[in-house]
């Protein structure tokens, strides 16, 4: 009986001793990514000159609103030139894809316009880019924006702009691109751009729109 005794009691303890070395729950792994994509102006790059600063409607004085008309040809003697998506892309966690957006022709009123919708690499929505008296060869398509700590640049050819627009009702002066963006998402560089002319469109400084988000995962 007393060795029976001395056997439940150190199977006892073992048992409770092994429990106590068991490791606890897991924790899930918690990463936290500050990202920031900003898009460029998007007219053929040899053409870009700005013809009209911020505005909604280019009068004389411009209406209020968060839109840059850009030279991009002529109906006369460089028709129908390509726009294109320009972004530099910031990712505090490596290097990848941030963001894609999908082509669309979204004609507003009796103008021609290209959308370009945004979300980021979860499907979370971003907003709008409008480029107006445009068109595109390929709806529904999908283009990328990557982002690195170092800033990474994507570019992808999305339209053109108009050498004659769908109504005469449009207020078009000429080829141009119109372009702008859903302001509840996208803050505008609101100090670049102020004097008419030519610009380095793909220079880090001289981005059009700008948002920052960060991913919990």
């Amino acid at each position: 009986m007393t060795r029976l005794l001395a056997l439940l009691t150190f199977t006892a303890g073992f048992i409770a001793g092994f429990a106590t070395s068991l490791p606890g729950p897991r924790q899930a792994a918690a990463v936290t990514e500050y990202l920031t994509l900003r898009v460029h102006p998007g007219p053929e790059a040899r053409f870009a000159a700005l013809n009209c600063s911020w505005h909604e409607t280019c009068l004389n004085p411009p209406t209020p609103g968060n839109a840059l008309d850009w030279a991009n040809g002529h109906q006369s003697w460089a028709p129908n030139r390509p726009i294109f998506w320009r972004s530099y892309g910031y990712r505090s966690g490596g290097t990848g894809t941030i963001a894609r957006a999908q082509i669309l022709q979204n004609d507003t009123g009796h103008c021609s316009r290209v959308t370009l919708r945004v979300f980021d690499a979860f499907d979370f929505p971003k907003g709008d880019i409008h480029y107006v008296h445009s068109r595109t060869w390929t709806p529904e398509w999908w283009v990328y924006a990557s982002g690195s700590p170092s800033w990474s640049f994507s570019k992808a050819e999305v339209g053109f702009s108009v050498a004659q627009e769908k109504s005469a009702s449009c207020p078009w002066a000429g080829q141009h691109l119109h372009q702008g963006a859903e302001p509840s998402f996208w803050s505008a560089n609101w100090t670049n751009f102020g004097s008419l002319g030519t610009y380095d469109i793909e220079n880090t400084a001289n981005w059009q729109y700008q948002q920052s988000w960060t991913w919990n995962y």
